[in-house]
């Protein structure tokens, strides 16, 4: 298994891997309300890509898995209590941890966590910030086991026209 930085190269087989989970998803007790036409956009995972953001997973030359990071929580949660005060330029903020369905259950999940988080240190990040699904019970038990502490939760407005409010939790972990 090797994880490093995505290229622009990735981005084709990244897309592929967001919208076959995306698809197989749907429906299930862990739907994350990620949508093959939807969430993510190929803008949003292209802008993790340029901007150095997104890491990668591969096992002989097939991408496995795949994580991004940025500043940007992509909704308003300020009205939350952190257990640090930072400018959005130090917040590590975690999105799209996916693994293909045949590499789960084998601790690629923990691997490209624990490679995000020290990209996050490296680059002098003071806390780390994400949110799930409230029914993604896999995710946040893996977050909370990495040292995640639930913030707050949230009910948001996804757009999508089958379950457009969807429970969100927000975590963090101070680095």
């Amino acid at each position: 298994m090797h994880i490093r930085q995505a290229t622009t190269q990735d981005l084709s087989s990244i897309t592929a891997l967001y919208r076959a989970t995306a698809d197989a998803m749907v429906g299930t007790p862990y739907d994350c309300r990620w949508r093959s036409n939807g969430h993510p956009t190929p803008e949003f995972v292209g802008g993790l890509v340029e901007d150095g953001g997104m890491l990668v997973a591969e096992e002989n030359n097939v991408l496995v898995g795949c994580v991004g990071i940025d500043h940007d929580l992509g909704h308003n949660y300020n009205n939350l209590s952190y257990q640090v005060s930072v400018p959005d330029e130090l917040v590590a903020v975690i999105h799209l941890l996916v693994v293909r369905e045949s590499w789960r259950r084998k601790g690629l999940s923990q691997q490209l966590l624990s490679a995000c988080l020290s990209m996050a240190r490296e680059r002098g990040m003071r806390c780390a910030r994400l949110d799930a699904t409230a029914n993604n019970l896999p995710a946040i038990a893996l977050y909370q086991s990495n040292g995640f502490v639930i913030i707050g939760e949230s009910v948001l407005d996804v757009g999508l026209q089958d379950d457009p409010h969807v429970p969100f939790v927000v975590m963090e972990r101070v680095l």
